[in-house]
């Protein structure tokens, strides 16, 4: 029987070390081996009138010596695949985690880009840089909220009339500013949520039902600019209520 190790008889190798033990896989094809083999040999010598047990004992005999002389080769085949597979599986662990690692360093290099920005822009006082970047971000929204003006302006008014008529044309008016605003500016499903409750609460709305263009444009451009998304309701009812009477007009639709 072959051993698994380099080293070849004795009970060591040159170099002092203890050769690697048999697997119980040869011992157990090798016993598997010399049974089917005597069973075959038994009856090949001893052969029956019935044509099934010849052909058996043929194929028994056959068998049991193709598996005395090549049951090396069998349990090193199988042993071989058992460790490809353990090999592949191991392999795959390794890939997922080298995806790991690499997320792991793409998050540590931006964050030593952002150390880096801070020590040399901010003389490295952390708190600094978060108060620019709070104000960095109450000037994006004040842009932003700038921007609905114009949008109003050319897109919302579908009929030309100054007014937003609650509806089909208000809930468009929200959609295209959503599409617009709602990856721009934080918590805008928040804002919006607030600011058709304003809208809903005033009773001069719900009459006349729906809004002036130009009262729309100031309480959207509140919505988006607002520092507390909770304050909106009651920024937007403000406007509202400060707006003259002919602002707050609408028209049937």
């Amino acid at each position: 029987p072959l051993l698994l190790g380099s080293g070849s008889g004795g009970g060591a190798s040159d170099g002092g070390e203890d050769v690697p033990a048999l697997s119980p896989l040869y011992y157990v094809l090798y016993a598997l081996s010399a049974f089917v083999f005597v069973i075959g040999l038994f009856m090949y010598i001893f052969p029956s009138v019935s044509i099934l047990r010849r052909v058996t004992g043929t194929l028994l005999f056959s068998c049991g010596l193709f598996l005395l002389t090549n049951s090396d080769l069998i349990v090193t085949a199988a042993r071989l695949a058992m460790q490809v597979s353990r090999f592949r599986a191991s392999n795959k662990r390794f890939g997922e985690s080298v995806q790991e690692q690499a997320i792991e360093l793409q998050r540590l290099r931006k964050a030593e880009h952002a150390l880096r920005e801070v020590g040399t822009k901010f003389g490295g006082d952390v708190g600094q840089a978060v108060k620019e970047v709070a104000r960095l971000e109450d000037v994006c929204r004040s842009d932003v909220a700038r921007c609905t003006k114009n949008v109003c302006r050319l897109y919302c008014d579908v009929d030309q009339d100054q007014l937003i008529s609650s509806g089909a044309e208000l809930n468009g008016t929200f959609e295209l500013m959503g599409s617009i605003f709602g990856g721009a500016v934080k918590d805008y499903p928040e804002r919006v949520h607030g600011l058709k409750e304003a809208l809903l609460s005033k009773a001069s709305v719900r009459r006349d039902g729906g809004i002036q263009r130009r009262t729309f444009e100031e309480i959207m451009e509140c919505a988006l600019s607002e520092p507390d998304p909770k304050r909106i309701p009651q920024v937007a009812r403000r406007v509202l209520d400060g707006a003259p009477k002919s602002t707050v007009a609408i028209g049937g639709g």
